[in-house]
């Protein structure tokens, strides 16, 4: 297949994912949409690897240990601009974002011409735990302040964005925080956008997040952003 042809690509960044990667893969590959998946392995112990040699028609970026999520997701952006790809569609790896609504993601960006489309989850009771809505609420609201327009949820990972014309190196964050820094950084430069309604899948597995340690790093960046020319 050649990629220069295609203009959509997904990018998963993957930590310890061979339980969720084959259904994920599979379920992207169902899509009746030209797209390529782009794996970054972020220095999985597990035998995610070996999973991945069994997909044939995906493209794999390794990394030896572990560097974090933001990385991971840097690490795709510049695969799939390298190859030519013009968009990148982020998805976690942990089967809480649903590839049905990849289409989504593709029309609004195509209807609306915007540079990112974020996907925005249903903040109920019933679905998402209390803890996570609050955290969501009060980052979601105080970035909507700092970037001066709403943003209803900007912790969600699931989202598109326009890849051909960005300078990866301009952000410096390494974990969680990256999908953050890039609203602090790409909306107040003018980027455009829209948010989609998707799918708000909670399962079993276990959180990557650290509450403590990832609120005090988000009250570091937020704090940081002042600073910026």
């Amino acid at each position: 297949m050649n990629t220069k042809k295609i203009k959509y690509c997904v990018i998963i960044p993957a930590f310890q994912a061979a339980e969720s990667l084959p259904t994920l893969i599979n379920q992207i590959q169902l899509i009746p949409i030209s797209i390529k998946i782009i794996v970054v392995n972020d220095g999985s112990t597990d035998n995610t690897l070996d999973v991945l040699g069994k997909f044939s028609d995906i493209i794999v970026v390794n990394h030896q240990i572990n560097l974090g999520k933001g990385v991971a997701i840097k690490s795709g952006i510049k695969k799939a601009k390298g190859l030519g790809f013009q968009y990148a569609i982020c998805i976690d790896s942990d089967l809480q974002h649903s590839p049905e609504s990849i289409p989504d993601f593709i029309k609004t960006q195509s209807e609306a011409d915007v540079s990112l489309v974020l996907g925005v989850r249903q903040f109920s009771r019933e679905i998402m735990p209390f803890h996570r809505i609050l955290s969501n609420t009060i980052t979601s609201f105080v970035v909507s302040i700092r970037i001066g327009k709403r943003v209803h949820d900007s912790q969600c990972g699931y989202r598109l964005i326009h890849i051909s014309d960005i300078d990866i190196d301009q952000f410096n964050e390494n974990g969680f925080q990256f999908e953050t820094e890039l609203l602090l950084k790409m909306i107040p430069a003018g980027v455009t956008f829209k948010e989609i309604l998707i799918y708000t899948i909670y399962n079993k597995s276990k959180s990557s997040i650290n509450n403590v340690k990832d609120t005090l790093k988000f009250i570091n960046l937020f704090l940081r952003s002042y600073l910026w020319s």
